[in-house]
């Protein structure tokens, strides 16, 4: 795990919502248990924390020049990771967006599917039907389950 010492998260925001709460939930532990992990998470908009945390908290714009594995969790993080410098991308799919419409416009099935079947992106479903909803809608194998954000097993799937 000596290569894995930077992790970035890229969430739309750290306020109060059930991705927030889980994700610094499990970074603090990760900081506490593995000081030797940089992680940050990097959100599009600026919110005040659902709970205190224990590393950096930073605008999604810095998170650019990063070379360490970056975790995108919406749609919309998942774009702006395609062009990052990254080697190890992963998307982590916590919320089936795009049958909500959540961000207030419509996209076309193959702004999804752009996204969905980069092959340089590795897919983390949260949960078992995540994962067969996805397989189905973009035909493409879902390698990886990942509950709530758990950071041991995030840290298994970046190795």
């Amino acid at each position: 795990m000596s290569n894995l010492n930077k992790i970035s998260v890229l969430v739309p925001d750290t306020g109060s919502s059930q991705l927030s709460f889980y994700l610094i939930n499990e970074i603090n532990k990760l900081s506490r248990d593995k000081p030797e992990i940089d992680a940050i998470v990097y959100c599009e908009n600026k919110h005040r924390n659902c709970i205190p945390t224990n590393f950096s908290v930073m605008p999604i714009n810095d998170a650019w020049g990063n070379d360490g594995a970056i975790i995108a969790t919406t749609i919309s993080t998942a774009e702006k990771m395609l062009s990052f410098n990254s080697n190890k991308k992963i998307f982590y799919v916590w919320d089936i967006e795009w049958i909500r419409n959540r961000q207030g416009y419509s996209l076309e099935y193959e702004k999804y599917e752009n996204i969905y079947n980069t092959k340089n992106i590795s897919l983390v479903a949260r949960s078992h039907s995540h994962r067969k909803i996805i397989e189905n809608a973009f035909n493409r194998k879902v390698e990886h389950i990942v509950s709530d954000f758990n950071m041991e097993q995030m840290m298994e799937v970046m190795k």
